[in-house]
């Protein structure tokens, strides 16, 4: 279960786009021991929950090889409410 490593009350909800024409792969580490890992296709998005001191890693996929782009910290990401 992926809200075992924080409280609920302390999730926000965050939003990151694809906005370049290559598959990226997206990396959340929830814990310790737990991430999340998604494909995000071009002009696609992930939208997570996530602590406020969380990090997201691009990857960027090119020719069966990841190679990290950037690592965003999530409370550049986080949805308006």
């Amino acid at each position: 279960m992926l809200n075992t490593y924080f409280h609920i009350s302390n999730k926000i909800s965050y939003h990151y786009a694809n906005q370049t024409g290559k598959i990226q792969i997206v990396r959340l580490q929830i814990g310790i021991n737990e991430c999340i890992e998604r494909a995000v296709f071009p002009e696609n998005y992930f939208d997570f929950d996530a602590p406020p001191n969380s990090w997201l890693e691009i990857h960027s996929y090119e020719t069966a090889t990841a190679v990290l782009c950037d690592r965003i910290p999530c409370q550049q990401l986080i949805i308006d409410a």
